[in-house]
């Protein structure tokens, strides 16, 4: 009820605010004045006007005073009123934010860094663990062709694709431009092989129209790696890797499991030094 009462009595102007505190001190001047006198005076003719002094002296200081106080708590209300808007606003700012650090913003799906992350955490030490990375085939002809905004269409559609296939709890993160992984929690190697399958059959079965009454076919690569309690991240990335490298040599539009002993992918500088070898052994033959 006092709560009511403040909230009430702050939402008056100052004005009003004012009248009703000097409204109450006059009141409560009048009747211990005019109690006190009785008690030690009784009723003369004094009586009377120190109950008019004691009526018009709280409204002299209390006028003033109280407008003043009630000015300056009404610019203290607004100035909080600005401060929680402030506050929701940097709170949305900051929930923007993170959805940008932990989220793709054209797919939806986690991005890079919260992918792996959230993988550390979701990794089961005593149980099987699957990943998989999932490159789309042949991309750079569909932006050529048809161009970026159509480039962005077709990944937009396997975001949905990856959503309607895998579990709830599966993780799927887009990793890079045309490149996705896929992290499945409790789920031997054989089983990831053939969600693996089953990826693949949907994507290249669903359609992608870039204009009206074209159909373009999209197919990925995937390649497939347990994940063992002692693996550090670089070395399941790079099993998976090389099993997508693997997939993409063999030609494409398939799903390799990693198996030690596989040709990992080579890298630039490796090519090079290869490349630069090469050419030595030719011109010394020649």
């Amino acid at each position: 009820m006092r709560k009511l009462m403040n909230t009430t009595v702050s939402s008056l102007s100052p004005v009003r605010q004012t009248a009703i505190i000097s409204a109450i001190a006059a009141l409560l001047s009048v009747t211990f004045t005019g109690a006190t006198y009785f008690l030690f005076f009784g009723i003369d003719n004094r009586f009377w006007p120190a109950i008019n002094m004691s009526f018009l002296i709280p409204w002299a200081i209390t006028i003033p005073l109280g407008l003043y106080m009630s000015k300056q708590r009404f610019k203290l209300v607004g100035l909080t009123n600005r401060l929680q808007e402030a506050q929701s606003k940097l709170r949305d700012a900051n929930k923007a934010l993170e959805q940008r650090a932990n989220f793709d913003g054209m797919t939806g799906l986690l991005s890079r860094d919260s992918f792996f992350n959230q993988l550390e955490q979701m990794r089961v030490p005593e149980a099987p663990n699957v990943l998989m990375i999932v490159d789309v085939d042949h991309f750079k002809r569909i932006n050529d062709n048809f161009g970026h905004p159509i480039g962005d269409q077709a990944l937009i559609l396997l975001g949905k694709v990856f959503r309607k296939t895998l579990r709830q709890q599966d993780l799927i993160g887009r990793i890079g431009g045309e490149e996705f992984g896929i992290f499945l929690p409790d789920t031997s190697a054989p089983e990831g092989q053939i969600i693996g399958e089953i990826i693949r059959h949907e994507i290249e079965n669903t359609i992608f129209e870039p204009y009206d009454n074209m159909r373009h076919v999209i197919t990925v690569s995937i390649g497939v790696t347990d994940v063992a309690a002692h693996h550090q991240r670089a070395a399941m990335l790079g099993n998976a890797d090389t099993a997508l490298f693997t997939a993409k040599r063999s030609g494409r539009n398939q799903v390799i499991l990693f198996e030690p002993g596989m040709r990992a992918k080579p890298r630039p500088i490796q090519e090079k030094a290869q490349n630069f070898k090469m050419a030595v052994m030719q011109s010394n033959f020649r």
